[in-house]
């Protein structure tokens, strides 16, 4: 199967700059399919000016650095938004201004913005949707760096191809990323090996999970413990699959504390499940995502507690 992808080749040859976009708190498919559309396109259009926008970064793996451009650059330029469900969770809203605006997601109902879209909810991650469209122009060139960048994105949103959403297409990319020669074993190491500091707060985790009717458990973590544990909160959001991993655990959450913009304390979480819709509930405090990932963003503690029940009573 190959996905479509009408007009979005003459789109990129016809325009002088491009700036490549993706959402707040980047994961790994979100950086990957960035820095793999950015790398591809410099190895084909030389002649093009391309940057790769936000302001911030992942601690899990490691990225290049980000590009920063002013004003003028990103009006002339056709904006690329990748991974991205809601305008509102793109790092940089300068995108709106860009000249032509192209969506490429694989989260399912996103928001509608842009001039071309392609979204592909049925595909695990941008990463594969992004390899798809590569290697269908045979005729244009790739590289290791580029195929292992891609790769690097899919790994992390399937979790080594474990997530329910992983399917023979997603598979098919993947082997096809790998015949560049990407060293598999040495991005798993990458991606997925632990400090020792790591190792110890996964048993940090482990051991303040709260389970309330025996399917659902979540982790709140204060500005304390992130303090103390020198993590960000990304970083310790990322340790949420230390829950899933308990079978009697049909839906599990991961939140951490901070100060909002204006001093109040709010809450981000990370919210999985292993086949129960919750990204309809997501959607309702302030987030998004997948069927069965998704995340939440500045939450009061009311909400806080009001998700909790909501996730809770669709476990029992």
């Amino acid at each position: 199967m190959s996905l479509s992808f009408p007009n979005l080749l003459e789109t990129i040859q016809k325009a002088k700059c491009i700036t490549i976009f993706r959402h707040q708190h980047p994961d790994g498919d979100a950086l990957g399919s960035q820095f793999g559309l950015k790398q591809w396109l410099q190895l084909n259009f030389p002649d093009k000016e391309t940057a790769a926008i936000g302001m911030e970064t992942s601690d899990q793996g490691s990225w290049p650095v980000m590009d920063k451009v002013d004003d003028a650059f990103i009006r002339n330029s056709l904006a690329i938004v990748l991974d991205t469900a809601n305008a509102e969770r793109i790092d940089d809203q300068r995108f709106q201004t860009a000249d032509t605006i192209i969506q490429i997601d694989h989260h399912p109902d996103p928001e509608k913005f842009g001039t071309l879209r392609f979204i592909y909810d049925d595909c695990a991650a941008t990463c594969e949707i992004l390899g798809d469209f590569m290697q269908q122009l045979a005729q244009y060139q790739m590289s290791e760096e580029i195929a292992a960048l891609l790769y690097k994105g899919i790994l992390t949103d399937t979790l080594c191809y474990r997530t329910s959403n992983t399917t023979a297409h997603t598979l098919a990319t993947g082997a096809y990323l790998a015949s560049f020669a990407v060293p598999i074993a040495a991005l798993n190491r990458e991606l997925f090996d632990q400090s020792f500091a790591d190792f110890c707060f996964a048993g940090y985790i482990r051991n303040h999970v709260q389970v309330v009717c025996d399917h659902f458990a979540y982790v709140l973590l204060s500005i304390e413990e992130l303090e103390k544990w020198h993590l960000s909160a990304s970083k310790a959001r990322s340790f949420i699959d230390e829950i899933g991993h308990v079978r009697d655990f049909g839906v599990w959450a991961l939140f951490t504390q901070r100060k909002n913009e204006d001093g109040t304390i709010v809450y981000d979480g990370s919210l999985r499940s292993k086949s129960i819709t919750i990204n309809d509930l997501a959607a309702q405090f302030h987030g998004g995502g997948h069927p069965c990932a998704a995340g939440v963003s500045k939450l009061s503690s009311p909400e806080v507690d009001l998700l909790l029940k909501e996730l809770s009573e669709r476990a029992a």
